[in-house]
């Protein structure tokens, strides 16, 4: 695991991550670096905005634990989008945990345009330390009361309903790596998508059970480093080879460093979303 270094983007100081986020290749997880976010836990609507200037609140669906996320943006007074806000919908990798809230904070301020909000899930843990940090099937965590995509489901009704923050539904992006990434192929890859385009990085590709006939004309931005050994880089090769062979828009980029964020990843963030914005009237319906 190796330290961050500071990077120059639009005239301002941003993080460079080099975390490791390492993934055993069926979803279990080695730790990550522990930068717990500031913004103090709430349920009401009312502003919070943490020591680096970025409006981040730190909330439970319902009152419940196990549904904890973090929403960033949009700032106090911002005048709403008449279709509502997109939305960029993050499941990070590692622990699943509110480790990297810094770093998604600063994607939403160094990468996201002006009318976007960003949603930080966190991974619940049914078992003190489960094999699969985002559980889909009934046998991924023992006692678990829902899935990841239930989740997803009931926090961006959160966001819409107690926090009062409109989505637009059309604009709904996912962003996973190394852990979540097989569940974001998943989703991706539903009969009706919830997302309108994908980045996925860093991450094993696992066909079985994938519904690929339905790739066609939806989008998937891929980053993944050659030099990656514990997700290996033919895997986003055959992800790569199968998507685009069922008809979906693929795009993949490269970079140094191995199964972590590294080698400017705020630059590749910045492109993959832009990217997604692109392509995403190929598939929102």
């Amino acid at each position: 695991m190796h330290l961050s270094r500071i990077v120059r983007i639009g005239g301002l100081l941003a993080i460079a991550v080099g975390w490791s986020a390492l993934s055993l290749g069926s979803g279990e997880l080695a730790a990550a670096p522990s930068r717990p976010g500031p913004a103090g836990r709430s349920q009401g609507k009312e502003a919070a905005v943490d020591e680096d200037g970025i409006p981040a609140k730190d909330l439970l669906v319902g009152g419940d634990a196990m549904k904890r996320y973090f929403l960033i943006g949009p700032r106090e007074k911002q005048k709403a989008p008449k279709e509502g806000w997109a939305c960029l919908v993050v499941m990070p990798g590692g622990p699943g945990g509110p480790e990297f809230h810094g770093f998604v904070k600063n994607i939403w301020n160094h990468c996201c345009p002006e009318d976007f909000v960003v949603v930080q899930l966190v991974a619940p843990k049914w078992i003190a330390e489960p094999r699969i940090i985002w559980p889909y099937e009934p046998g991924d965590q023992q006692g678990m009361k829902f899935n990841t995509r239930e989740q997803i489901d009931a926090t961006l009704a959160d966001v819409e309903k107690v926090q009062k923050v409109k989505l637009d539904r059309k604009r709904l992006y996912q962003l996973a790596w190394s852990s979540s990434g097989p569940n974001a192929y998943r989703f991706a890859l539903e009969d009706k998508p919830l997302f309108a385009a994908s980045y996925i990085a860093m991450s094993v590709f696992k066909e079985n059970g994938l519904q690929l006939s339905r790739a066609k004309g939806r989008a998937f931005f891929l980053d993944h480093s050659p030099e990656d050994a514990t997700c290996k880089f033919t895997e986003v090769e055959r992800a790569k080879e199968k998507l685009t062979k069922e008809g979906a828009i693929v795009e993949l980029v490269t970079y140094k460093g191995g199964h972590s964020w590294s080698d400017d990843p705020m630059a590749r963030l910045k492109k993959g979303i832009a990217w997604m914005e692109e392509h995403r009237a190929k598939v929102a319906k």
